[in-house]
């Protein structure tokens, strides 16, 4: 097995992935063990850890510390996919039997669509791929979705390739769509001429609607990406996670054990140190720049499963939306960059009594308050801020130092 070459461990990986898209490994499986493995395909364990690091990175699987590694949901909430745009995932998580049909797709390149055209800034010559599903239970329609995407962003998907299923996962995975730049509006009213919906659970009165209109910026901060979904009524179908969870899985307000103010975020005194200290076992980095460099991720990840706690990634107002999602066994160890961020969080309704300010770095126009804490005056403001809607703040580098309260 020596001189193995380095492209072997894509062909390995390729190889489960498609096991797993094909359902021969199920959710949840457990993977054969590297050693396993390394006989099965013939091959070292170092080209076999390369193999699951990139399974990882793609969100197929994920390891647990000494257990060993297993099957993602693909759809799963997992992998960060806002639910509003899997509704069909939402009720088939619940028990439905949910059947999606792929009633169009096309790609359009001489100017239909021009109200799309415009809202996503694309000429009447650019190709515009246009999608319609419908959503069955039962038998009976209940979600119906229409969905734009530029080709220039989305290029070369096939018809095969979205039948029957949702797309958001293929667009994450296949072109680096990145799901928490997705901005929702919620559209609710009266039709006149209503849909009559026949045996589902819980449906509103007949003609009440909900629509959610979804889009997607690309790099240049055009859109790339638009979605309308349509369902009878808010009758708790789809949406997002409003109220569509179970009621044992969630609860009234999440467990945050403490928040802590941290330059470096997630490093060997925050992921080992004070989650073991804490008993944390959700390490939550809450920081725009960090939840869209999966480089940066892989670092701070390494780190936190040392102590052997989740983490997850998330951009501050991403944190805001879903933290009253988090599951009652979650213990949420937040860490942001600056206190101007932790107060966003809390002016946004996120439930943080405690404030550890543990490292602030020296920068031009900051002054010493410890020799781990540097503060200018708009630190000031925000961390006084926080003291005055009553949280609790203060500095402490390591657990067991003592605390100094925050007054300025």
């Amino acid at each position: 097995m020596i001189g193995q070459p380095e492209w072997q461990y894509k062909q390995i990986s390729t190889d489960l992935i498609k096991q797993i898209d094909s359902g021969k490994l199920a959710v949840g499986t457990k993977l054969p063990s590297e050693q396993q493995l390394g006989e099965l395909y013939s091959v070292s364990r170092i080209t076999i850890r390369k193999a699951l690091a990139d399974l990882e990175e793609k969100k197929y699987i994920k390891k647990q510390q000494g257990r060993g590694s297993f099957v993602l949901d693909p759809q799963s909430a997992e992998t960060g996919i806002d639910y509003v745009e899997m509704p069909g995932r939402q009720l088939a998580r619940h028990g439905y039997h949910v059947r999606i049909d792929l009633d169009r797709f096309s790609i359009l390149a001489n100017g239909e669509e021009p109200t799309i055209r415009q809202q996503m800034g694309m000429a009447n010559s650019d190709y515009l791929y246009v999608l319609r599903q419908t959503y069955y239970l039962s038998g009976a329609a209940v979600i119906w979705k229409t969905t734009y995407m530029n080709f220039g962003d989305f290029p070369m998907i096939t018809a095969a390739e979205v039948s029957n299923k949702e797309i958001i996962p293929m667009l994450e995975k296949r072109f680096g769509m990145k799901v928490p730049r997705m901005e929702h509006s919620l559209v609710s009213g009266i039709k006149a001429d209503p849909r009559k919906i026949l045996g589902v659970p819980r449906t509103a009165p007949d003609g009440s609607f909900v629509e959610v209109h979804t889009k997607y910026l690309n790099d240049s901060g055009s859109i790339s990406y638009m979605s309308k979904t349509y369902a009878p009524s808010k009758a708790r179908m789809f949406l997002i996670g409003l109220n569509v969870h179970k009621e044992e899985d969630t609860m009234s307000e999440p467990h945050i054990l403490l928040t802590r103010i941290d330059n470096r975020l997630v490093h060997g005194q925050v992921g080992v140190t004070w989650t073991k200290t804490l008993g944390a076992n959700l390490l939550l980095v809450a920081n725009d720049e960090v939840a869209n460099d999966p480089l940066e991720q892989k670092l701070m990840k390494s780190t936190a499963e040392s102590s052997g706690a989740g983490i997850r990634f998330f951009t501050l107002e991403k944190t805001i939306q879903i933290i009253s999602k988090a599951a009652d066994r979650q213990k949420i160890f937040i860490v942001v960059k600056t206190p101007g961020d932790v107060l966003k969080l809390v002016e946004g309704g996120v439930p943080i009594k405690e404030v550890n300010v543990g490292n602030m770095h020296f920068a031009p126009g900051k002054v010493e308050v410890t020799k781990k804490v540097y503060v200018d005056q708009q630190d000031k403001d925000d961390l006084m801020g926080l003291v005055n809607k009553g949280v609790n703040v203060y500095i402490q580098d390591v657990p067991g130092d003592r605390k100094t309260q925050v007054n300025f």
